[in-house]
C-alpha cells in the first residue's frame, strides 16, 4: 500500500474566487447603472435574485400553479436553479463546495478560526447538539417555500445573510439581515461554515440529491488505513472513515476528503459511478460542472430564457372563467404604466390620471414613496394599489394584500367609469389617501434659510441631506446621533424603531441652511 505526498490543488479556490467575484462585479455594474453612470458597454441593472438559483426554487410553486413568478424574481432564477439540479443528480450539492459565494465567504473567515484554536477548530459543537441542529435548516426550507407561495414575496430576504452581504455594496441592508450576517460570521471563527450546516435553505434542498446522485463519494474498505484524515478534512464534520458511500445529506461535494485532497492512500476515497470503475478526479469534477454551468447559460441566452429583468409581460391566468387574460397579481413595481396598458384593457391615460403620474412612462414603483409620508402605519399604496385598480376596472380576479389603499384620484376615475360594483369598493372609498390629507407643516424661517426642496427616499443617505442643505444638528435632533454620514437614512430609523414615514415628513419640514 503506497502512502502518497499531496499536492495542493487550487482549482477550487480559482473557482470559488472568480464566482465571488463575478457576484461583486454585478452588484457594483448594477448598481452603476441604476445611479446613470455611464457605462463603456451594454449593461442593465441585476438584481441579486436573478442571479440566485433558490429564487428558482421558491417561485416553482407559483409558477406552475398560476403561471406567475414570485416578486423579484427573474427567468435567470429558475434556469440556474434548473442547472443546479441537474449538478446535483450528477455530482451531488457542487454548487454549495464550488460555486456558492457565501460559502466561499465563511471558509474565508474560517481560516481565521483555524489559526486561533488549531485542530479544536471545528468541534466546539457538542455531537448530540450538533445531530438536531443540523435539520434545523430543513424547517427553515419548509417555512420559506410555504410562506414564499402564499405571500408571492420574498420572505427569507430580510433574514438572508448572503443577501446582506452583498447588499452592503448598495447600502440596502436591512437591520435584521445585518445581524444575522454578524452571527453567521461570529460563529465561523468557530465552526466551519455554519449557516451552511444548519440554516442554508438551498443547501438543504440540494443535500437530498446525496441520496440518489449518480457519481458518489466512496471509501474502499480494503486500503483504508483508518487514519481519519478524511474525517479531519470534511467542512461538514461527515464521518467518511465509518461509510462505504458518502449519502449525507450535509455533504457539499467539496472532495476535501478525497485521495488526491486528504486521504493518504491512493484510490481508497474517490468519486465515481462505482468502486469498480475508474473513478473521477475532483478538479475534473469541479471543471464539468462549471462547463454545465456555462453551457446551461449559455443555451437559456441563445433560446431567450436568460432573462434578468421583468419582459413587462405579465403571467397568465391559468384556469376558471378568466384562464388565459392577464393576471394582474403578475404586475410588477418596474412595469410603467404604458406596459400595463398593453397587456390589460385599461388605456394608459386613466392610468395616469388615476394615480397622478406625469406621464404613461412613469414606473409603478414612484407611487409608493409619493404616498409615503400621507399613509398610516401598516398600510400601502404602491404596486399593490395598481394591480387592485386594475382588477377593479377590469373585474379581473385579485386578492389584495392587506392595508392596501386606493388614492382618492384612482377612487374618482373608477365612479366615473362606472366600475363600482365590486363588493370592495365601498370600504376603499372610504379610507381612500390624497396628498393633500396630512398636510405638512412648515416651520418659520428666518432670513438665511430656505425651506427643504429635497426629495428624501428609501436610498437617502445622509451625506445627500447635508450636501442638500440640511444642518446636521437638525437632522441628529430626529434621528438622534448619526453614525456615518454614508449611512442610509431609513437604514438607521428603523433600527432604532422610529418610523420612517414620520421622520421622512419632519425632514421636509427642516429650513434648508445656505
Amino acid at each position: 500500500m503506497k502512502i502518497q505526498k499531496h499536492k495542493r490543488t487550487r482549482v477550487r479556490s480559482i473557482v470559488q474566487t472568480v464566482f465571488f467575484l463575478w457576484v461583486v462585479a454585478v452588484v457594483l455594474l448594477s448598481e452603476a447603472v441604476e445611479n446613470g453612470y455611464d457605462i463603456p458597454f451594454i449593461a442593465e441593472s441585476v438584481s441579486l435574485h436573478a442571479i440566485c438559483p433558490f429564487g428558482g426554487v421558491v417561485t416553482l410553486y407559483n409558477l406552475i400553479k398560476d403561471g406567475i413568478m414570485v416578486k423579484k424574481i427573474h427567468d435567470s432564477a429558475v434556469v440556474l436553479a434548473g442547472l443546479g439540479v441537474v449538478l446535483a443528480v450528477f455530482f451531488g450539492p457542487v454548487f454549495c463546495g464550488w460555486i456558492c459565494p457565501f460559502g466561499t465567504f465563511q471558509e474565508w473567515v474560517g481560516r481565521l478560526g483555524k489559526k486561533l484554536f488549531k485542530r479544536r477548530y471545528n468541534t466546539f459543537v457538542p455531537k448530540k447538539l450538533d445531530v438536531v441542529l443540523r435539520y434545523l435548516r430543513y424547517v427553515v426550507l419548509a417555512w420559506v417555500l410555504v410562506m414564499t407561495a402564499l405571500s408571492l414575496t420574498l420572505v427569507f430576504e430580510p433574514y438572508d445573510p448572503y443577501y446582506a452581504l452583498f447588499s452592503i455594496l448598495r447600502n440596502e441592508v436591512s437591520v435584521s439581515g445585518l445581524i444575522i450576517l454578524g452571527i453567521v460570521v461570529l460563529l465561523t471563527l468557530f465552526v466551519e461554515r455554519p449557516f451552511c450546516k444548519y440554516a442554508c435553505p438551498y443547501g438543504a434542498f440540494l443535500g437530498i440529491f446525496n441520496k440518489f446522485r449518480i457519481f458518489r463519494i466512496r471509501r474502499a474498505e480494503q486500503t483504508c488505513i483508518h487514519c481519519s484524515a478524511c474525517d479531519r478534512a470534511c467542512p461538514m464534520n461527515i464521518e467518511v472513515s465509518s461509510k462505504h458511500v458518502v449519502s449525507s445529506h450535509q455533504c457539499i461535494s467539496c472532495m476535501q476528503c478525497t485521495s488526491e485532497q486528504a486521504c493518504p492512500v491512493a484510490e481508497t476515497v474517490v468519486t465515481g459511478f462505482s468502486q469498480k470503475r475508474r473513478p473521477i478526479r475532483p478538479r475534473t469534477i469541479g471543471l464539468l460542472a462549471i462547463g454545465i454551468l456555462a453551457a446551461g447559460i449559455l443555451l437559456s441566452v441563445a433560446l431567450g430564457w436568460w432573462k434578468t429583468t421583468s419582459s413587462k409581460v405579465p403571467a397568465r391566468i391559468s384556469e376558471g372563467e378568466f384562464a388565459g387574460y392577464s393576471n394582474p397579481a403578475d404586475i410588477r413595481g418596474s412595469y410603467t404604466y404604458n406596459d400595463i396598458s398593453e397587456a390589460f384593457p385599461v388605456s394608459s391615460a386613466i392610468l395616469v390620471q388615476a394615480f397622478g403620474a406625469a406621464d404613461g412612462s412613469e414606473q409603478v414603483k414612484s407611487l409608493e414613496e409619493r404616498y409615503l409620508s400621507v399613509i398610516p402605519e401598516g398600510t400601502e399604496l404602491g404596486t399593490d394599489s395598481v394591480r387592485l385598480f386594475v382588477a377593479l376596472y377590469t373585474g379581473l380576479p385579485y386578492e389584495t394584500e392587506e392595508g392596501t389603499l386606493l388614492p382618492q384620484s384612482a377612487i374618482v376615475v373608477l365612479k366615473a367609469e362606472g366600475k363600482t360594483t365590486d363588493p370592495r369598493f365601498a370600504v376603499l372609498q372610504d379610507h381612500a389617501v390624497s396628498l393633500s390629507d396630512t398636510p405638512v407643516a412648515v416651520p418659520t424661517v428666518r432670513d438665511e434659510e430656505t425651506t427643504g426642496t429635497f426629495t428624501v427616499t428609501g436610498k437617502s443617505t445622509f451625506k445627500e441631506l447635508l450636501d442638500a442643505g440640511y444642518a446636521k444638528e437638525d437632522l441628529e435632533a430626529l434621528v438622534g446621533p448619526i453614525p456615518s454620514t454614508a449611512a442610509v437614512v431609513k437604514t438607521i430609523v428603523e433600527s432604532k424603531g422610529l418610523s420612517f414615514s414620520e421622520i421622512k415628513a419632519a425632514i421636509s419640514a427642516l429650513p434648508l441652511h445656505r
